[in-house]
């Protein structure tokens, strides 16, 4: 059985373990439970599900909801939808981001992740999805093109694609 879960507070050590096998900046996804004690991570997570639901925000950020990937009862990878695009966002990593455990990877998760993120922003109602991917990141390029993503621009650092 492949899911989405969202996070919640009550997450506890599978949770906790999937944030630390997935990098701090890792292919430029922003992991900022990487590193954390559990006790400072079981806070995180009460802000992070008040940014869920558009409380707390810091100046400048927008509602974001994190979701895990579970895959036969395991937690498997990340994923993280911002509800509006803002201009920062649409220079650097756009509104739909994943990361996979590396413990997981090459098994087709990651294109997994994306589809079932791209179908619950359908559901929340976000039509403009934007992904950025750095160029040196090929594997996230081709998990993008598999969801249907439409390459619309590209600098010198990264690819913009539009879904």
């Amino acid at each position: 059985m492949i899911y989405l879960r969202q996070l919640s507070p009550s997450d506890g050590r599978d949770a906790y373990n999937l944030f630390q096998d997935i990098g701090a900046e890792e292919n430029a996804f922003t992991n900022p439970a990487n590193g954390m004690s559990f006790e400072d991570f079981k806070k995180w997570l009460v802000l992070q599900n008040k940014w869920s639901m558009n409380e707390a925000l810091p100046t400048g950020f927008v509602r974001q909801t994190i979701y895990y990937l579970v895959v036969d009862n395991t937690l498997v990878a990340l994923g993280k939808i911002r509800h509006q695009l803002t201009k920062e966002s649409r220079i650097k990593g756009g509104n739909i981001g994943y990361a996979v455990s590396n413990r997981y990877r090459r098994r087709g998760f990651g294109t997994i992740i994306l589809g079932l993120l791209l179908k619950k922003a359908d559901e929340l109602g976000i039509n403009e999805k934007l992904l950025t991917v750095e160029k040196y990141n090929l594997s996230s390029k081709r998990v993008i093109e598999k969801n249907g993503g439409r390459l619309i621009g590209e600098n010198e650092k990264r690819w913009f694609f539009s879904f």
